[in-house]
């Protein structure tokens, strides 16, 4: 299991190779583990050990007065998960994408050569309760370990409840190699590795198993389902569309000052069945859709013309605030051994452009969701080509003048080439 609380920026990446098939629509395997789970568990097997859902990577957590909760998350509890960041090929982009997990019994995978994982009974779940229910009652098949008869050694044996299960999960988190606290080795290779939630996991087998083998493949996240590419990593993953009703795949959300923020607010949209991302923000606070290391192979502002954006702030005849939207490239904070090797850098490309009557040709009526639609063309922020390709982060600013705090809606937000 992942030993620490998810964090939101402690990224050190490192792009190696991972045995994959190149073919659309074909599995390739993995190993995975998991985080968080329900208290009564936390509290049998050490509560430090398995972090949280709503304190993920991804920004991906309603806010509002009070302590956050799993309740806050938008995201279906059994149907997310954390991707490792030892492969720049799943890595790249991963906040918002979806992929199809099933799981495969059988000596949990070391590495591609054969290698297995010793059984730890010091670290055993087993050991300290082997009767341990999971959420349906169910208890573990068998002790999660082999004996090699060759060697007298055990190693760890996952045993899976149906392998021919496939579940879809979304994208939430970060499994860290280097982060804060310092290393952990089961995100660092040498296989692919994801952290699937406690409820995903149990899906799949026993949560007392601790880890299992995976075959894995990225999938479109509408209801679809479609096969994606494998060997394209975020250019097959990442979407033009940033929000509209729900946010893009490979996006995720960076806001600052916020007050309260709704992710997906039903009916706020820019059509009447629609939702929208909502908060209240105080000056200069900011919501930020940033997409992990997008600048590498996905480059979703290289060849873009313009940016349309569709905000609701009032339903009154006038535009009450002119907010800023603006383009950046940013960095992630890299650990390694507990020690801060760079900080997260945020670089402007380019200006910033403010929403308001008068600054472009479009149409600032206000529409029957009490929203006005923007298209703001790529050369408003005066950017080159080649700032373009680094630019990975658009935000949506309150200025700084402004004496109050700020409510707006964001919907129907694209990169259109």
């Amino acid at each position: 299991m992942r030993a620490s609380i998810a964090l939101t920026t402690f990224i050190v990446v490192v792009s190696r190779a991972v045995r994959v098939d190149a073919a659309v629509g074909s599995w390739s395997r993995a190993r995975a583990t998991y985080f968080d789970a329900p208290d009564a568990w936390k509290k049998t097997f050490a509560k430090q050990i398995f972090g949280d859902l709503y304190g993920n990577a991804c920004g991906f957590v309603n806010k509002g007065e009070g302590l956050e909760s799993n309740e806050n998350l938008p995201y279906a509890r059994d149907a997310v998960a954390a991707v490792a960041d030892y492969d720049l090929k799943l890595h790249e982009g991963a906040c918002g994408s979806c992929f199809e997990v099933r799981c495969v019994s059988g000596f949990v995978l070391k590495d591609f050569s054969g290698g297995r994982i010793e059984y730890s009974r010091e670290r055993g779940f087993w050991e300290v309760d082997p009767d341990a229910l999971d959420s349906y009652g169910r208890k573990v098949p068998a002790r999660p370990a082999k004996r090699d008869n060759a060697t007298s050694t055990e190693y760890e044996f996952v045993r899976c409840w149906d392998e021919s299960l496939v579940i879809k999960v979304k994208i939430i988190d970060t499994c860290p190699c280097d982060y804060e606290y310092g290393t952990q080795e089961i995100c660092c290779g040498p296989v692919p590795h994801f952290d699937l939630s406690f409820y995903a996991f149990e899906k799949l087998a026993h949560p007392i198993q601790g880890k299992m083998n995976i075959e894995f493949r990225p999938v479109s996240c509408g209801e679809d389902s479609r096969r994606l590419d494998v060997d394209l990593g975020a250019r097959a993953r990442v979407e033009a569309k940033i929000y509209d009703g729900g946010l893009g795949a490979g996006w995720a959300l960076l806001p600052y000052r916020d007050r309260w923020l709704v992710i997906n607010r039903e009916g706020y949209g820019r059509m009447e069945s629609s939702s929208a991302l909502c908060g209240e923000f105080s000056p200069r606070g900011r919501v930020a859709f940033h997409c992990w290391l997008c600048e590498t192979s996905a480059k979703p502002f290289a060849n873009v013309s313009s940016v349309s954006i569709w905000i609701r702030i009032s339903c009154t005849d006038n535009f009450d605030v002119s907010l800023i939207i603006g383009l950046s490239h940013r960095t992630r904070k890299q650990w390694r051994n507990g020690t801060v090797l760079t900080p997260a850098v945020e670089t402007q490309v380019g200006r910033k452009f403010r929403l308001d009557p008068g600054s472009s040709s479009s149409d600032y009526e206000i529409d029957a969701q009490c929203g006005r639609s923007f298209v703001v063309p790529i050369d408003a922020f005066r950017a080159s080509s080649s700032d373009l390709a680094r630019v990975n982060t658009l935000a949506i600013e309150v200025p700084s003048d402004v004496s109050d705090p700020v409510s707006f809606c964001v919907d129907a937000l694209r990169a259109r080439s």
